[in-house]
């Protein structure tokens, strides 16, 4: 599942952003989607992988021990379009990365900002093509007080070894908001990208800025106001997801119930479209992500615990939605290659580090098989804690996750459908080398 468009399929990593807004609020998961393509995908050829090393003798204090990582980068936002082709982050500094050279070697493919300049969102459009916005006066505090920030779009179509500076727009944001997930393309020219108005009320509204040309040019098409106090309903991280340059969903929830709205002319208007389960209290929906035209995929979970997972999945192009319920209660990362096939890490806690279970469906979430069971203390001799965000599959059997411990956080790679995993060597060089 994931992002994409052309339609290929596209990821949102918006679970992670929407489970930190919510607990945030409360007191704390796919840059957002990208293409990929559903077409006959090459038979992987994975590179060997080494066995998993026996985990180091510790306290029963120290928190979640995970085999020792080879020396390795941290990556992050991976979009594999290919076993050998994709796009990834630099955990580090959000370093735009390219391979085609499969997960283990990568090339730095980020443009050549101005000082005080960041990348603040991106978004994959295929295996060469991606678009970013940059901005500067970025805070660390998540408290700043808003101020009026200027987004400057950029745009690449050969894998990031040449950007063209685009557009720019203006909108009162708190600088140190994540925008992670809110920039939206469903091609090389149409994107979206939603502006969140306020992060002090779990109410927000949020601005939408769409371009028809690739980021050239970027204009305001609708603005939704924030909800008042005491309301029934409210966003509590409104974002815009698109699958075609007309058709998108603005979702969001943590509050008493979950707002889920369609737009059929690119978002300049919208108006509810009704869920099934969309009753359950507090339910709080993720960006939903189209492996195609037709065939997409929603995690949902209950903000205020105690409910199921719930993943929403069409087969019309978001026409209708079925809801099927699925283990955990708060989905870390969802990833669906077509409508029967997917994985879900998920966990029962929403404090953040703690191990997710894996699980995965074949028949298109009517029922899931336990790959590995939630374990909140120390990982099994020679397994590993999935406590990550990172989720991409790109073959029934070839897919990639994380694991972090106290010494960083290492890729790990399956080649038997998620049943075992071994660590990847992740090496980054430099722009042009």
């Amino acid at each position: 599942m994931s992002g994409g468009m052309g339609r290929n399929r596209r990821r949102s990593p918006a679970i992670g952003a929407l489970i930190t807004v919510l607990l945030a609020a409360c007191g704390s998961v796919g840059p957002h989607p990208s293409a990929s393509s559903t077409a006959a995908r090459p038979t992987p050829q994975p590179t060997p992988m080494a066995t998993p090393l026996a985990p180091p003798t510790t306290s029963i204090g120290d928190p979640y021990p995970t085999p020792a990582p080879p020396p390795s980068a941290s990556i992050s936002n991976l979009r594999m379009f290919s076993p050998t082709d994709g796009w990834a982050q630099e955990a580090s500094d959000r370093a735009v990365l390219h391979t085609t050279q499969g997960v283990q070697a990568w090339t730095v493919g980020s443009p050549d900002l101005p000082a005080g300049q960041a990348i603040v969102a991106l978004s994959y459009v295929d295996a060469g093509a991606a678009r970013l916005l940059a901005a500067g006066g970025l805070s660390t505090d998540a408290d700043a007080a808003p101020v009026t920030m200027t987004f400057i779009s950029w745009a690449t179509d050969d894998g990031g070894a040449r950007w063209t500076e685009g557009g720019s727009f203006s909108a009162v944001q708190d600088p140190g908001l994540s925008w992670q997930g809110d920039l939206d393309y469903v091609n090389g020219l149409d994107g979206w990208f939603s502006a969140n108005q306020d992060d002090t009320d779990a109410g927000l509204g949020t601005t939408l800025f769409r371009t028809v040309d690739g980021g050239a040019g970027w204009a305001e098409v609708t603005r939704i106001a924030s909800a008042p106090a005491g309301a029934e309903t409210c966003f509590a991280q409104p974002t815009a997801t698109f699958d075609s340059p007309m058709t998108g969903w603005l979702t969001g929830g943590g509050c008493s119930s979950a707002e889920f709205e369609v737009s059929s002319d690119g978002g300049a208007t919208w108006g509810p479209q009704t869920l099934p389960l969309s009753g359950t209290p507090a339910l709080s929906l993720g960006a939903p992500v189209f492996i195609s035209g037709q065939v997409g995929v929603m995690p949902a979970f209950s903000a205020g615990g105690g409910g199921p997972v719930l993943v929403y999945l069409t087969a019309d192009g978001g026409e209708t939605w079925t809801a099927s319920t699925a283990p955990g209660e708060i989905p870390h990362a969802v990833d669906f290659i077509d409508a029967e096939n997917g994985w879900l890490l998920s966990t029962d806690t929403m404090d953040a580090g703690y191990p997710a279970g894996l699980y995965a469906t074949h028949d298109g979430g009517q029922t899931w098989t336990t790959l590995q069971a939630i374990d909140d203390g120390r990982p099994n001799q020679g397994t590993f804690a999935l406590n990550g965000t990172v989720l991409d599959f790109i073959t029934p059997t070839l897919g990639w996750t994380d694991t972090f411990s106290g010494s960083g956080d290492t890729l790990l790679q399956t080649t038997d459908g998620g049943l075992t995993w071994a660590p990847v060597t992740v090496q980054v060089s430099p722009a042009g080398a």
